[in-house]
């Protein structure tokens, strides 16, 4: 068992799909999300009822409990007081003799954000997404999500974390039309942001040519690191949790005790979730000879969520040996659930072993860097023989005389 395996995660068949959605659009415009939302969602709209309007949305969101309304509200401060702690974007300057470079981090225009539907509504995904935008000081924050998904729990949730318009589609068809601008009723962004199924993902990939996007998200994965002395009822539940994001999850233990993993093995055979045929992830056991060997398997595996469940002195020896995850949850008293719902960090992770390279959705997602260099006339006459040489080297003969030029006029 090596990383996580990102295998190809967009078949000929869903690209081809998801082209075709793109090409309706691009002829058809609004009448072509509509046709998909009556498809797909069956439910039938017009090209006026796309967008949520205000009336209906404040609405709506009125009706949310009180007690869903005050655990959002304790969810978003914890969200927004993290958010606002990542004050490293910030603007900077550099000289070096006669030039002076100042480094400007410049925050996204607009942005969309995708928030899955289905069999349940995520008010949790536009708070881990909304918030570090709004944060970084995104001008816009579209929302797009399917008809269904539009609960009292999610309407409050964008309200509260600075959504600024909803719209009632969900799918491929959403992100093609944030992103191509094809259809007059919904707008085009700068970009695009939020989890979503494969053929989601899909339209993110093709879209990425014109507008940012986080990240291509895959199936869900947690990988727990467990010594002898854990609880296997605890792990077994901590591994099935991730199997309700999506039945193509994957959840793998890596421990050093044999015993420990027969007795998880065990507790898993017993959880009902296995008997319902939506279950179609997977789950591995990795013994390893030492924790050494753990940090080493984990590091590979580069996975989304990883926990580490060992005692107290095993613990900080794993920790300092982690380079690769999405996120990291140590100690029995943090599982995954803590980062999806309540801590801070948002829970829109990389997936598939892109841990390696990559990180989660942060304040940073949503600004750019930019150079504004300035130059006095001493610092060009000193460096324009160089650049000179190196242009007439790569052939750029125009490069030299745009630098030689300003020495004959100065």
């Amino acid at each position: 068992m090596g990383r996580i395996e990102k295998k190809r995660i967009f078949s000929e068949d869903i690209i081809k799909r998801v082209k075709d959605i793109a090409k309706n659009i691009s002829k058809h415009g609004d009448a072509a999300l509509a046709e998909y939302t009556l498809k797909f969602d069956g439910v039938n709209i017009t090209e006026s009822d796309i967008e949520v309007k205000k009336e209906e949305w404040k609405e709506t969101a009125g009706k949310i409990h009180p007690e869903i309304k005050d655990v959002i509200d304790r969810a978003a401060g914890n969200i927004k007081k993290y958010a606002e702690s990542q004050n490293i974007y910030k603007n900077r300057e550099y000289t070096n003799g006669g030039m002076r470079i100042t480094d400007k981090y410049i925050p996204i225009e607009k942005v969309g954000v995708y928030v899955p539907g289905g069999n349940y509504s995520y008010p949790s995904t536009v708070m881990m997404c909304v918030i570090p935008a709004r944060v970084a000081g995104v001008k816009e924050i579209v929302m797009v999500t399917p008809p269904g998904n539009l609960t009292p729990a999610v309407m409050y949730a964008a309200r509260i974390s600075g959504v600024d318009r909803v719209f009632r589609l969900g799918g491929a068809q959403a992100v093609l039309a944030l992103g191509y601008g094809w259809a007059r009723s919904v707008p085009s962004v700068d970009m695009i942001v939020g989890p979503g199924n494969v053929y989601v993902q899909c339209a993110k990939m093709l879209v990425s040519d014109v507008v940012g996007i986080d990240m291509i998200s895959g199936p869900s994965e947690v990988c727990i690191i467990a010594d002898g002395k854990q609880d296997p009822g605890l792990i077994a539940v901590d591994m099935m949790a991730q199997f309700e994001h999506a039945a193509d999850a994957k959840a793998v233990l890596i421990s050093d005790s044999k015993k420990l993993i027969e007795e998880v093995q065990e507790e898993i055979a017993g959880l009902k979730i296995l008997g319902k045929a939506r279950f179609e992830g997977v789950i591995e056991y990795a013994p390893v000879d030492g924790l050494d060997a753990a940090v080493d398997k984990a590091n590979e595996i580069a996975p989304e969520h990883l926990q580490i469940m060992c005692s107290r002195e095993n613990i900080r020896k794993i920790e300092s040996g982690i380079k690769n995850a999405g996120a990291v949850f140590i100690g029995r008293n943090t599982p995954v659930a803590i980062g999806d719902y309540w801590a801070g960090p948002s829970h829109a992770l990389p997936t598939g072993g892109t841990a390696r390279f990559s990180e989660g959705l942060n304040v940073g997602t949503f600004m750019k860097k930019v150079s504004f260099i300035n130059c006095s006339e001493e610092s060009v006459r000193e460096a324009a023989g160089q650049i000179e040489k190196l242009a007439q080297e790569e052939g750029m003969n125009y490069h030299a005389e745009s630098v030689r030029k300003r020495l004959d006029n100065s």
